[in-house]
């Protein structure tokens, strides 16, 4: 073996071991400093890269759950952070883990690949989920997800959606390499399929399931939709804190106005706090 090849193949192996772990500068703490490091020096810079460390989104580890590995998309704008970062959308997954601790049921509608119901999984072997997943495409990823970590067990997928009643819409399963851009639709449209939907009121009422600790809801504008088929939930005071999410250009489609969730839940006695960037957190008045 000649020189130059030799220093062929130890410059591919040490391209292999560098694609393994994120870049310095993204282990850092404080988290928050570590977000703002990634959308300004490497959420586009690292387009062009993104080759040289796909297996960070094969074995993507989560920084709430350090056991826990998801496979990713490259392409994705939140996969990208989650790979690089451990986390996404800070604030909530802060408050979930938190959650998480003292345990019970999540419900996560819009699972997509299952980052916050991992993480509800991972931090409490008591910890059960109920995740909806209507896209095909995010429902078998989900899965995959589930079963790599053993989760299995604790997290049930139901492959359908979540709205304010039973029957069936039409649901865009967005571009190919964005997992979470697609959403029901009032109208179909081309290479719309057609989706099962069901309330929570219709599925949680009729059956023994205990109280639902935390109800996570990013359902890409329709979640107020959600809320609104929980109403005898809400009103008996069973789901006890709730994320959602203002997709205000999404919500406009589905002839929805801002601000219609936050007083369900403001009429239903909960207190309503905003996380920042369409983020919002509820949790019963006392």
């Amino acid at each position: 073996m000649n020189r130059r090849h030799l220093h062929s193949l130890r410059e591919t192996f040490m391209n292999t071991v560098k694609s393994q772990y994120r870049p310095y500068l993204l282990k850092i703490q404080p988290l928050w400093l570590r977000e703002k490091i990634y959308w300004k020096l490497y959420s586009k810079k690292m387009d062009d890269k993104i080759d040289e460390y796909l297996p960070l989104f094969t074995s993507a580890k989560l920084e709430f759950a350090s056991h826990i590995s998801m496979n990713l998309i490259p392409t994705d704008v939140s996969h990208k952070m989650l790979a690089f970062c451990g986390f996404y959308e800070l604030p909530v997954s802060q408050h979930i883990v938190k959650l998480a601790k003292t345990g019970g049921l999540m419900i996560d509608v819009g699972a997509n690949y299952g980052y916050y119901s991992c993480l509800w999984a991972a931090n409490g072997t008591n910890n059960k989920v109920i995740a909806f997943e209507a896209s095909p495409r995010n429902s078998q990823a989900l899965k995959l997800n589930l079963s790599n970590n053993e989760l299995i067990s604790q997290v049930e997928v139901y492959e359908i959606a979540v709205g304010k009643e039973k029957g069936h819409l039409f649901f865009d399963l967005g571009p190919q390499k964005q997992s979470g851009w697609g959403g029901l639709l009032l109208n179909e449209q081309l290479d719309a399929i057609q989706v099962p939907v069901i309330s929570l009121d219709e599925m949680f009422l009729k059956t023994d399931y205990p109280d639902i600790n935390l109800l996570k809801i990013d359902t890409e504008g329709a979640d107020t939709w959600v809320l609104q088929g929980a109403k005898e939930l809400l009103r008996s005071r069973r789901i006890h804190h709730i994320f959602f999410e203002e997709n205000t250009v999404r919500m406009a489609k589905l002839g929805i106005e801002p601000g219609e969730a936050q007083k369900i839940l403001k009429d239903y006695g909960y207190t309503v706090v905003s996380l920042g960037k369409g983020e919002w957190y509820a949790n019963l008045s006392k």
